[in-house]
């Protein structure tokens, strides 16, 4: 693996949280602009945007201090035992007023004895960067499953949207990412750090790593994280 260019990962972290702030501060403005004597009523839609946004801000910090700590070689995963389940079941308890604001149904599927050994802070900031993008571009539905498969962890998230482009499916790897663009829509950082996540999760011959897919399980993108059995 290259080394990493991180004046271009601070650029694309830049661009992607002034557009975020951008956000808040126009509907801060709005909501102010709204208010009638001492009072703000605030619109529901308007503070789940709002909630949105700032999380889309905490991700990319997460992100930000992930890949540089990880390129000054001062990262140490934390690994642990994990209940999937309830790993799951959170993520989608803190984001249903998201989903439902969007008019998207999840649902979970997963055996709920299904533990494994991962760093969850890790495998959550991966959640939350792969579904914030999903709920953005699926029509209204969401499947997380997760299940136990020839010795790995295999967790899928499937949408019923239009899926990736065909430059992206495949096999991601740390190597297959290329060169970051700040000025694109879809920069590829997203993507690099689940690469990275997986990565980071090995036993003595198998490294975890994502795959992207189109017509999953509900006819539209498939983005899928394999992790083998680490040893703590």
């Amino acid at each position: 693996m290259s080394r990493l260019d991180f004046s271009a990962v601070l650029a694309i972290s830049i661009h992607d949280m002034k557009n975020s702030l951008n956000m808040v501060l126009n509907s801060l403005d709005a909501l102010l602009e709204d208010h009638s004597g001492d009072s703000i009523q605030c619109d529901p839609a308007r503070l789940t945007q709002l909630r949105y946004e700032a999380r889309r801000v905490n991700d990319a910090l997460i992100q930000l201090l992930t890949l540089y700590r990880n390129d000054k070689g001062g990262f140490t995963p934390r690994f642990a035992p994990v209940m999937i389940q309830e790993l799951l079941e959170d993520y989608w308890l803190s984001n249903k007023p998201l989903m439902d604001h969007r008019g998207v149904s999840c649902q979970l599927h997963c055996d709920p004895d299904l533990i494994w050994v991962m760093d969850r802070g890790l495998v959550s900031s991966l959640l939350e960067n792969v579904i914030n993008n999903t709920i953005r571009y699926t029509q209204d539905k969401l499947s997380i499953s997760a299940c136990q498969e020839w010795g790995w962890l295999v967790l899928q998230v499937d949408d019923n949207g239009p899926g990736y482009p065909e430059a992206m499916l495949g096999r991601r790897s740390l190597e297959d990412q290329g060169d970051f663009d700040p000025t694109e829509g879809r920069t590829g950082l997203g993507l690099y750090f689940c690469a990275l996540v997986a990565d980071m999760h090995a036993d003595e011959t198998r490294r975890g790593y994502v795959e992207l897919s189109n017509r999953g399980n509900l006819g539209g993108g498939c983005f899928t994280l394999r992790l083998p059995e680490v040893l703590t």
